[in-house]
């Protein structure tokens, strides 16, 4: 038996047909260059140009370019170091190239299936030895917008939450820095009160001696200087433990803390915002609030798409056919998917569910960020406050009694006891002053970070370009999603 040569000269509804995939294929490109641009518009404005993006392209484990290693390190200095040593960062970034691979991939068609079939003639005088088809699935088509539009939310979502990374990880780097600075103050603070002690036994073994002052105080100006003495000790070890933190924070853990930490515990910035101020800020500029409104539209999109299962699969075909009577043929033709015994109803209840937790998981961050905000920004009042009273009302009176209380106590006016008490009394307000400095700091980074990273953003959404590509997320859906039982947009 000889089959048949195939010849597909003139069979244009075939060829067309096998077309189809090329002609209406996706053109979103899965190029994530733009999305991280976007990261870097977002970021800038709320980081200033102190941060330096281009570097988290570059290698995470490669040496940082400012900093040797021993040099002083400031905190400007700290979070450019952890931009180009963090992992954390990175991998939001590849998160977002995940997402927006999955976008392309949802603006792709679904591939051609081609039919080959060769046949044998068992009745002499019929069959079909030879047979070509092709089908292609055409439902993609008009449920293309909402799969673009649930993966295009998701990659808005990622491209905030990314953002948000670096904005956490320059609020972590600072406070760090801020804390081992204060330690560093404490530790100082503790050894001029351990040399401060060790005098007050060297005064009191001269008076001991020259029998003026009796064994007991002088056992009792030794405790002190000892317990002192143990208090440095151990405020050296802490200094050291917050320079440690430091270097595992911007990602050099394994790094000496033979360094020089630089910067102080003033305050700078000007004065916080109002409350009200505070709140919007929060509701509409911060960044992991907005991602997940983002969440909200892909759960919507995506019941929508639910929606299509209610209705018919369709796809088209066609086929070429030539018998052993060397007759041919093209057969066009249908495939329909009768939605019968799965008729949608259980994949739209699930999309309505996930629906609901994405609007209920939206309120509730907006809720808990509102909440943090304006405790933040009452702890930051209240340290503030502190520091400023422990500054003019504790600490100088502390200090001129502790220094009349030495020279009394030379002249024999005073007893040890009050000496040592004014000494305990000066280096406990200098230690609150010192804690209510860092509490200041630490919580006017956090009151940053948490309205999105800066005080003089506009409140304002968050902008995130749409995708370099004309989708058809204008179109007229198949399905309205299901209403909301829950409006995004009121008050939290």
């Amino acid at each position: 038996m000889i089959f048949p040569t195939l010849d597909l000269r003139g069979k244009t509804p075939l060829l067309l047909l096998s077309g189809l995939a090329l002609t209406t294929s996706g053109c979103i490109s899965s190029d994530p260059t733009s999305d991280r641009s976007n990261v870097e518009a977002l970021v800038h404005p709320r980081l200033g140009e102190v941060i330096n993006l281009d570097v988290v392209n570059a290698s995470p484990v490669a040496p940082p370019s400012d900093w040797n290693g021993s040099g002083p390190l400031d905190a400007d200095t700290a979070v450019r170091v952890a931009f180009q040593r963090d992992a954390g960062i990175r991998t939001s970034l590849a998160k977002l190239d995940l997402a927006r691979a999955e976008l392309a991939q949802a603006d792709l068609p679904p591939n051609p299936a081609l039919d080959l079939a060769f046949g044998f003639a068992v009745d002499g005088i019929s069959g079909a030895p030879a047979i070509i088809g092709v089908t292609q699935q055409l439902t993609w088509i008009w449920t293309r917008p909402d799969r673009v539009d649930a993966r295009d939310a998701d990659r808005r979502a990622m491209i905030l939450l990314a953002a948000a990374s670096m904005i956490s990880l320059d609020a972590n780097v600072r406070r760090s820095h801020a804390a081992a600075i204060a330690a560093d103050a404490t530790h100082l603070l503790d050894q001029a009160h351990a040399e401060a002690t060790r005098r007050t036994v060297d005064a009191v073994t001269r008076l001991f001696e020259a029998g003026e002052a009796s064994k007991i105080d002088l056992d009792r100006a030794r405790l002190d200087a000892a317990e002192s003495a143990a208090a440095a000790d151990a405020s050296r070890r802490t200094a050291r433990q917050m320079k440690l933190a430091v270097l595992a924070v911007i990602g050099c853990p394994d790094g000496s803390t033979d360094f020089e930490l630089q910067g102080s515990l003033a305050t700078s910035g000007g004065s916080v915002p109002d409350e009200q101020r505070i709140v919007e800020l929060t509701r509409v500029a911060r960044l992991d609030v907005a991602a997940a409104r983002m969440r909200v539209l892909a759960a919507e999109a995506e019941c929508r798409l639910a929606g299509s299962k209610r209705f018919p699969e369709v796809g088209v075909g066609a086929a070429w056919n030539k018998n052993f009577g060397d007759r041919k043929a093209i057969l066009p033709g249908a495939r329909i998917t009768l939605p019968i015994l799965d008729d949608g109803s259980a994949a739209i209840a699930a999309a309505n569910a996930r629906l609901d937790g994405a609007q209920l998981e939206f309120l509730s961050i907006r809720r808990r960020a509102v909440g943090e905000v304006r405790s933040s920004r009452e702890a930051f009042l209240r340290s503030d406050q502190q520091r400023i009273a422990y500054s003019e009302s504790v600490l100088t009176p502390a200090t001129e009694a502790e220094v009349l209380a030495e020279a009394a106590y030379r002249e024999g006016v005073i007893d040890l006891t009050v000496l040592l008490l004014a000494q305990k009394r000066r280096i406990t307000a200098e230690r609150r002053l010192v804690s209510y400095q860092f509490a200041t700091i630490s919580d006017r980074i956090a009151l940053q970070e948490q309205v999105g990273g800066s005080f003089d953003i506009p409140a304002m959404p968050p902008v995130v370009p749409d995708i370099d590509q004309t989708t058809a997320t204008a179109e007229a859906p198949n399905t309205p999603a299901r209403a909301s039982s829950l409006d995004p947009e009121i008050p939290s």
